[in-house]
């Protein structure tokens, strides 16, 4: 059974279920998937750097940037593909209005989320 993230948490406020390898969050995955016919798939969290499920649909493939730093001061994330990255600037925009841009990263091969224009 998956320990609850104290880092890391729903839009409800409810922590995530937090697995530590992503062979445990596939497991995780095929159970909740067979149990309760959900299309749930892992991913390494660049927060906390376990493992949680989210929706497939929801799914955009990143990583963190070595060189780009956002206005928090973390690394920010690097996503693979243009596609992936207005995918998840649409999911930010719907969840929580606010619109980010996208550009490319000027350091490695990818593209990075703003708030400022491009």
């Amino acid at each position: 059974m998956p320990e609850k993230s104290s880092t890391c948490f729903k839009k409800n406020g409810e922590p995530l279920s937090t697995y530590f390898s992503k062979s445990e969050a596939d497991d995780g995955a095929s159970y909740v998937n067979s149990q309760y016919g959900l299309d749930l798939s892992p991913y390494n969290c660049s927060t906390c750097g376990n493992w949680h499920l989210s929706p497939k649909d929801r799914q955009t493939q990143n990583t963190v940037c070595a060189y780009c730093i956002d206005s928090y001061g973390r690394h920010k994330a690097l996503y693979e593909t243009f596609e992936g990255a207005s995918k998840r600037a649409d999911i930010i925009r719907k969840e929580r209005g606010i619109t980010l841009n996208v550009y490319e990263c000027p350091h490695q091969a990818g593209w990075h989320l703003t708030k400022g224009g491009f």
